[in-house]
């Protein structure tokens, strides 16, 4: 991390210092809103669900605000709105209240996203792009892999002080972006977008990222929350406890693989070879899917998670390099939004799970999945051959 300038130092710690202040209530959020609104687990689910989907579509907006303004400043922004958001949600007792604070803080790490892959792309060389982001997305599981054990310990001091702490961390986060100089971009001469409406053209007129943007949302089906669509299965399969001991090793398995090989494999990807690495990441995404409807040990669910692990080290960061390769240079905050939508597909991975679950058998579901990812990867290859065309 030292070879990279000031700032990109400090947009990867300010990543990690975020990612650590949600994980610290990402456990909890469930069962606190439950208590506290008195829903039950449908609703709670429900809740959330108009959440995440809500800031995913507002996200696409966002992209554009992006484009246009300072990304530092915004940073910081969505920063400070994500921390007096989990701050307030202690504060709250009307329902309508606590979805709007939930859609504003949703929003605000949808667009911290986005603008950190946005600065990465406007302020580094083509080649150390895909070496960053990679590191980052590596600092990012080095901080859910600790974040909730902290959260539920001081939990259990007090419910509510989670929310204070990862509110009070997100704010002290905006210190990390705050008094470094902003770099000299290449894209500083280039012409805004003038309106959204056009943008929104420009982006319907793309048919190749409408094509990989679809890809990528059948494949974030099976990555995107697949934590909750085996938990599910195990629900199913196996005794609660026998659930919470297989997640557990799954959840340490796939951490760690991430934080010990994902800037060793984001090294090798190239953007000459972009689909091939594609394909192989949706590969390694049905031999773990395959090996998860196998499995009758916790070995075999480990072995099986590890595979699956190493297609999702693949299939992140060359989301990021085809979206790089592909957006025009001021339209990257833009390209990155609808890219986002893709996020949809990990909001409807657990009505489409628990709908198999419930009208077939309980490995029917990773068939199932084994399909969409092997669909979704088709496309992206179909799109990727499209930008190997752009860039020979």
């Amino acid at each position: 991390m030292a070879t990279y300038s000031p700032l990109i130092r400090r947009l990867m710690l300010s990543s990690l210092s975020i990612v650590m202040s949600r994980a610290l209530i990402s456990p909890l959020l469930t069962l606190f809103l439950s208590n506290k609104l008195g829903l039950n687990p449908q609703d709670v689910g429900l809740l959330l669900g108009i959440a995440v989907f809500s800031a995913t579509l507002l996200s696409l907006y966002g992209g554009y605000i992006i484009d246009r303004l300072d990304k530092r400043q915004l940073l910081i922004l969505t920063m400070l709105s994500s921390g007096i958001g989990w701050i307030l949600l202690t504060f709250a007792q009307n329902l309508y209240l606590v979805t709007l604070i939930l859609i504003i803080s949703e929003t605000a790490s949808a667009l911290f996203l986005i603008g950190s892959k946005a600065i990465l792309s406007e302020n580094l060389s083509i080649g150390q792009r895909v070496k960053a982001f990679s590191l980052t997305y590596t600092l990012t599981n080095i901080g859910y892999a600790i974040g909730p054990m902290i959260g539920v310990v001081i939990a259990g001091i007090q419910p509510t002080a989670p929310f204070i702490v990862a509110g009070l961390g997100a704010c002290a986060s905006i210190f990390l972006l705050t008094g470094v100089k902003r770099e000299a971009s290449p894209v500083a001469s280039v012409s805004q977008p003038q309106s959204f409406l056009k943008t929104l053209i420009i982006l319907k007129n793309d048919r190749t990222m409408i094509l990989f943007t679809l890809g990528c949302l059948l494949s974030t089906v099976v990555h995107g929350r697949f934590t909750l669509y085996l938990s599910q299965y195990l629900l199913v399969t196996q005794t609660q406890q026998g659930t919470l001991d297989t997640m557990a090793a799954l959840l340490a398995c796939n951490a760690l693989t991430v934080i010990l090989l994902q800037y060793q494999i984001g090294r090798f990807l190239k953007r000459e070879h972009l689909r091939w690495w594609i394909v192989g990441g949706t590969a390694l995404f049905v031999v773990g899917l395959i090996g998860f409807s196998l499995a009758n040990g916790l070995i075999g669910w480990c072995v099986a998670m590890f595979i699956f692990t190493l297609g999702e080290m693949i299939i992140y960061p060359a989301e990021f390099l085809f979206v790089d390769t592909l957006a025009p240079e001021e339209l990257r905050g833009s390209y990155y939004g609808a890219q986002n939508l893709a996020a949809v597909g990990g909001a409807i991975s657990p009505v489409i799970c628990g709908f198999l679950l419930m009208h077939s058998p309980p490995p029917t579901m990773f068939y199932a999945l084994s399909a969409l990812a092997a669909l979704g990867g088709y496309l992206c290859f179909v799109s990727g051959r499209r930008v190997a065309r752009k860039i020979s």
